[in-house]
């Protein structure tokens, strides 16, 4: 206790040391000034762990309003090193040290700033406040109409509308919303994903955009305004993007089928549908395209007015700048930027060639022309463990799977088939595990010299050559399953035995070959021959429920009994005869 009283007296007596030398500041103010410091250290103390920076966009000071709830940081020169928390009251006031009661209503965060400083200027010249926004304050704000969740919504007021719209089309946003309604939102987000990337890289946006600019924001007092977003981001215009005040509501309206427009497309960032807008200029539709792409012929770039069916050359830039005269545009204007020559296509490619040859390595391959007995050649021939029965040529798939729902392309082949509903399971293990292999037999190629699988190869192929493995594994309803030493031109049934033949409970016409370079499964009659890697399956007789035995033995004795009667009726009546 008495360590902790001679602490406190050591910081005031260096604080009343550090006043004194202050000009313009009294005795009374020095201890007036001192209770301050103190009391600011235990507020400050008790609010740091609670009092975050502000949320949402950054601040504008000389466009975001102070109202009630704002918390402000306080911090004067030299008189008080510590800030100072300051809450605006429901009135628009702030209770300043040494200053009394300020009306803040109507005041930007730069006029604040501006009339506090003076404040404490007028008291001491040599001293400055600093004002920051320490904390924004929340809003009510009402959002409505296209977004995924319209509800009534407690926001920071540092949040520009842009952001409020953001917000409420957040799916994580949907609490209280039926799983239904979620799927069916993600499908139409999905579709539309899809049909981005449809028209990506094509020059050509894939739908118009109608919202952006025809936003309506109705405030608390009974003003309106309507907010442009597009034309907000391009000319960084605060008022066409403003912060949300308490009482806001936001009206974003439904895409429209009809309705004046105008586009850019080519060689842009974002080709673009928008609404026409009065007074909207062609050095504004340029930059709704967000910058060029690499490829943009910047010499190649004209503006078409349908009214006149004038066509009118521009001169730009690589971000869109427009270097000749600006000029009023109208509905139905279209800017195309035009495109050079960007993709060259190689008459050339490179195979890797792997395993057993004698030259493993990549080659380079003329596109059209080079076959695999080219590039085996190449490399030098195959190597005497060679096994070609096993031998594959393995080729890049460039189809992009949905990163969302990777079932698209099933759903997409399937979609006008005409299987039938036992054949769906099969059909979705087979698009599941597809492998990237190319249709060909080395066995044929160069042991039958079958020019039908001398296939012609392409960039980035891998050839395998594995060697003799040695062995066939043999497996399910056979007396001893495992590997069995592979000898030449022996059929299934010669392996079978060598396994101890077939088990108890086998089915032995259901017994298959599954080869080693495909996984193909295969009848194994005499004519076929079982080559190392294999692998030789005996399925069992599928077990049977109870009742599915009862079921066909009353079905049986019911077609008996049938048969039983009509056979009676039939002799009855030949009797009578």
């Amino acid at each position: 206790m008495k360590f902790t009283f001679g602490i406190v007296i050591l910081l005031l007596i260096n604080f009343s040391l550090s006043m004194s030398q202050v000009a313009g500041v009294s005795g009374a103010d020095t201890k007036e000034l001192l209770q301050m410091e103190m009391d600011n250290q235990l507020g400050a103390d008790g609010m740091s762990q609670l009092d975050g920076m502000p949320v949402g966009n950054s601040i504008d000071p000389k466009f975001y309003y102070i109202g009630p709830g704002d918390i402000l940081s306080l911090q004067i020169f030299p008189i008080q090193n510590t800030p100072r928390n300051l809450t605006v009251s429901p009135d628009y006031t702030v209770l300043l040290p040494r200053i009394g009661e300020v009306d803040l209503k109507n005041k930007t965060l730069e006029q604040v700033r501006d009339t506090i400083n003076k404040l404490y200027q007028s008291r001491s010249a040599s001293s400055k406040a600093f004002v920051n926004l320490k904390e924004a304050r929340k809003c009510i704000v009402n959002i409505k109409g296209n977004v995924l969740s319209p509800a009534i919504y407690t926001l920071p007021s540092s949040y520009q509308v842009s952001t409020a719209i953001s917000f409420a089309n957040q799916l994580g946003k949907l609490s209280g919303v039926p799983i239904v309604a979620v799927e069916a939102m993600v499908q139409v987000q999905e579709k539309q994903r899809e049909a981005d990337r449809l028209f990506s890289e094509t020059g050509i946006p894939s739908k118009p955009i109608y919202w952006s600019r025809n936003i309506t924001l109705l405030r608390k007092d009974g003003t309106s305004q309507q907010i442009d977003l597009e034309k907000a981001v391009i000319t960084n215009d605060i008022n066409n993007d403003p912060y949300v005040k308490e009482g806001d509501q936001i009206v974003v309206p439904f895409d429209q089928q009809y309705f004046n427009q105008i586009s850019i497309s080519g060689a842009v960032t974002r080709p673009i549908i928008l609404p026409f807008k009065s007074n909207d200029k062609v050095s504004m539709l340029l930059k709704f395209g967000f910058g060029t792409t690499d490829d943009a012929d910047t010499n190649n770039v004209y503006c078409f007015l349908p009214s006149s069916n004038r066509r009118i050359q521009l001169k730009i830039d690589k971000s869109l700048n427009l270097l000749s005269e600006d000029f009023e545009i109208e509905p139905g204007t279209t800017v195309i930027i035009g495109q050079k020559l960007s993709y060259m296509r190689s008459n050339f490619g490179t195979v890797s060639v792997k395993g057993f040859v004698k030259s493993p390595g990549n080659y380079l391959i003329k596109i059209g022309e080079t076959r695999l007995k080219d590039i085996i050649e190449m490399a030098g021939g195959f190597d005497n463990e060679a096994y070609l029965p096993l031998g594959r040529i393995i080729r890049r798939d460039y189809k992009q799977q949905s990163l969302s729902d990777p079932r698209q392309e099933t759903f997409e082949t399937m979609q006008y088939s005409d299987l039938k509903m036992d054949d769906t399971v099969r059909y979705y293990i087979d698009m599941k595990y597809k492998q990237p292999l190319v249709s060909t037999d080395f066995y044929e190629v160069f042991e039958k010299n079958s020019e039908i699988h001398n296939v012609l190869l392409y960039d980035g192929d891998v050839i395998e050559v594995p060697s003799n493995p040695g062995k066939v594994r043999v497996f399910g309803q056979v007396k001893n399953p495992g590997f069995v030493e592979f000898q030449p031109g022996k059929s299934m049934d010669w392996y079978v035995e060598r396994a101890g033949g077939y088990a108890e409970g086998s089915e032995r016409h259901r017994a298959r070959i599954i080869r080693g370079r495909t996984q193909v499964w295969l009848e194994g009659s005499d004519s076929v021959a079982v080559f190392a890697g294999d692998q030789i399956y005996v399925p069992r007789v599928p077990d049977e429920p109870t009742t599915v035995k009862l079921q066909r033995y009353a079905v049986l004795a019911s077609i008996v009994a049938t048969v039983s009667v009509l056979i009676n009726a039939l002799a009855v009546i030949f009797i009578r005869k």
